[in-house]
């Protein structure tokens, strides 16, 4: 039933929902948020309607800050979050990116989707940098050549800092380069509602069907598998996962841990997901940082004092997503109370902002000792001047990696590899890079030399 002002509290959630769709990302938007509504807005309390337990409990336990928080910025005075299952759930709000047209079998009965490809999510909207190179790089090859270099690919990074992208990124490529391959791209929560779905309703055969017989299959999130109870969904994602790297189909999985973090009962489809390229996103510099907000703050019309930028770039270290979401509400506050922004000022307005990082610590020297002992080098020839073939290439692989997996500056990296300057390190950084786009082998030894790095 309806709580308090109905028309405010839908028009509330209605402007809140595009943003909500940047901050949890459009595999929860999609699976959950959609199919919600405003019941209504009563002083500080808003009331949404949602259609399921399962939904309720899902998105107050992991999105409900996020939500509330949210809600608030637009309002402008504190929100109280309450939800509540409910059957008035009758039209959900427009998609982000709208569902994929359903097929029907000949039996009647609607065939198991996935989500719709976002065209904005392409490879040439999606920015390179140092933090994400290896990545897109890998994505890249995958793209062009679905099924045939590698299977399955691996993306994993904290939230916020592109796997999504360049999962669609992959799928659009590969569609548009054939378009009568069979890409599906779905969010794991969504393949689990699709078993739970099939099971109660005697679809099981259908759902098998749909999923086992495509070219491109896009994972979204999988560890949302290990938040389900019982062995059912994992045991039909192993199952379907198998069946299409044994026919040679491609398979990307998205996650916001590598293989051996994931709390999954299966050690089979752990094992499995560790024998393709394992590929991570990591923060970007304090320069891509900026680049960022100076191009949102563009887009919000506002003109940002340089030092601001520079401070909430160095203070938002660990997610793209915290960083544009601390933009947007300095840009709420600035609207609002039209006031200097200044650098104190925007201290206390993002304060609540998280930078921590969890990363496990690799040192330069750990990297001159694993390089060194993959491709038979001297380790003190590496740091030294010595410019032959065969020392040249280990030298540039190491710094390469100390350039991936650590947070040393240039000038850094250069003083550790026997002084050099800071272009010589850039260069041999790039040399790698354009590598990884353009030769296999190269791809795999670097993965699994950051692999061995991490403890992975």
């Amino acid at each position: 039933m309806p709580k308090g002002d109905q028309k405010l509290g839908a028009e509330l959630w209605s402007s809140a929902l595009p943003r909500l769709a940047q901050r949890v990302g459009n595999a929860t938007y999609d699976s959950f948020l959609r199919n919600t509504a405003a019941l209504g807005l009563d002083g500080e309390d808003f009331f949404l309607g949602v259609p399921t337990q399962f939904a309720k409990e899902w998105l107050e336990q992991r999105h409900g800050e996020v939500i509330a928080e949210c809600l608030a910025e637009i309002a402008k005075h504190p929100v109280r979050l309450h939800m509540e299952v409910t059957d008035s759930v009758q039209t959900p709000p427009p998609p982000i990116a709208a569902a994929a047209p359903a097929q029907v079998a000949s039996a009647g009965v609607e065939v198991f989707g996935g989500t719709a490809l976002n065209p904005r999510y392409s490879f040439d909207n999606f920015v390179v940098a140092d933090c994400n190179r290896f990545a897109h790089a890998a994505a890249l090859q995958v793209a062009k050549s679905p099924g045939h270099s590698y299977s399955p690919l691996f993306i994993h990074s904290r939230v916020g800092l592109g796997k999504t992208h360049l999962m669609q990124a992959i799928g659009l490529y590969a569609k548009q380069a054939n378009p009568a391959r069979n890409v599906v791209y779905l969010s794991a929560e969504s393949f689990v509602n699709q078993v739970i779905t099939a099971i109660r309703e005697g679809h099981t055969e259908q759902l098998r069907r749909r999923h086992r017989n495509v070219d491109v299959w896009l994972v979204d999130d999988i560890q949302f598998i290990a938040a389900i109870e019982g062995p059912a969904s994992e045991e039909e994602f192993f199952h379907t996962f198998n069946t299409l790297c044994e026919t040679n189909k491609q398979v990307v999985i998205a996650s916001d841990a590598p293989p051996r973090q994931l709390k999954i009962m299966n050690d089979r489809l752990r094992s499995r997901l560790e024998m393709g390229i394992v590929a991570d996103l990591r923060a970007p510099d304090v320069e891509t940082r900026i680049a960022i907000l100076e191009k949102k703050a563009a887009a919000e019309g506002i003109d940002f004092p340089r030092e601001v930028l520079e401070h909430v770039a160095k203070k938002i270290e660990s997610n793209i997503r915290v960083l544009e979401g601390a933009l947007l509400k300095i840009c709420a506050y600035h609207s609002l109370y039209q006031v200097p922004l200044t650098v104190p000022l925007v201290e206390e307005i993002i304060a609540d902002y998280s930078t921590s990082s969890t990363d496990k610590h690799v040192t330069l020297e750990d990297i001159l000792s694993h390089v060194a002992r993959a491709l038979s080098a001297d380790p003190k020839e590496i740091l030294g001047p010595k410019r032959s073939k065969e020392i040249v290439w280990p030298r540039q692989v190491a710094i390469y990696l100390a350039r991936e997996v650590t947070d040393k500056s240039l000038a850094e990296i250069g003083a550790f590899f026997g002084g050099r300057d800071h272009s010589t390190v850039l260069h041999a950084y790039n040399k790698v890079g354009d590598l990884l786009a353009n030769d296999e082998e190269v791809l795999w030894f670097i993965n699994d030399l950051k692999a061995a790095l991490r403890g992975e």
